[in-house]
């Protein structure tokens, strides 16, 4: 059964359980379909509203662009929840393969590497998708109807919680992968990301509380 069709309680029960998956991984991922689809929420009670009727054209078009494309965002994240979830288990397989000859250790530890790897890019591949979600946050905070600025500023703070926990993912995967050459340069977009997205969310946060709770 795909996450996406889980009902909220069944997502809660199974992430609390003994169950190998979804873990943190799956849930950075829900973490960022909700700061998604909450922005979206923002631009649908905007678009066709006196808010959206005082708008320029090029800012119409653009609101209804940046709909979709949060729509399809929520979509994405939710296709991350699954990968991670493959990667997962893909991972826990390879650490269960035979042992007992040469050849079969040799073939143990290269599935090990591989899917360590691919346990690896997949957060780092949500947080970078992420990042660049912020745009998106910060149209509907200067466009969006200022009674739903608040929510647009949750999706701001959901969305660096989504990073952040990516990124924790990312770094346990990569623990083990220090001698393979990419490991510097991964171990530093890791700190980009981090920075930026702190930096973002809070300029993002900083604003909607001038608009909700001035002079404070």
């Amino acid at each position: 059964m795909l996450f996406k069709d889980y009902n909220i309680n069944q997502f809660v029960l199974e992430l609390s359980s003994d169950a190998p998956s979804p873990g943190g991984g799956s849930t950075a991922a829900l973490v960022s379909a909700l700061a998604a689809s909450l922005n979206s929420m923002v631009y649908s009670l905007t678009v066709g509203k006196k808010s959206f009727d005082i708008l320029k054209d090029e800012e119409k078009e653009k609101m209804i662009e940046f709909r979709e494309k949060a729509k399809k965002f929520t979509t994405v994240s939710q296709e991350f929840m699954e990968k991670d979830r493959e990667d997962f288990v893909g991972l826990m397989a390879s650490y269960k393969l035979a042992k007992n000859t040469e050849e079969e250790k040799n073939n143990r530890s290269k599935a090990i590497q591989e899917n360590t790897v691919k346990a690896m890019r997949t957060p780092l591949n949500l947080a970078e998708n992420a990042l660049e979600f912020y745009e998106n946050i910060k149209f509907a905070v200067k466009f969006g109807n200022k009674n739903l600025v608040s929510d647009a500023g949750v999706a701001a703070i959901l969305l660096h919680g989504a990073i952040e926990s990516a990124i924790l993912n990312v770094k346990v995967n990569l623990n083990s992968l220090r001698n393979e050459e990419f490991f510097l340069d991964i171990d530093k977009r890791c700190k980009e990301i981090i920075k930026e997205s702190l930096e973002e969310k809070e300029k993002i946060v900083i604003e909607v509380n001038n608009v909700i709770y001035p002079n404070n």
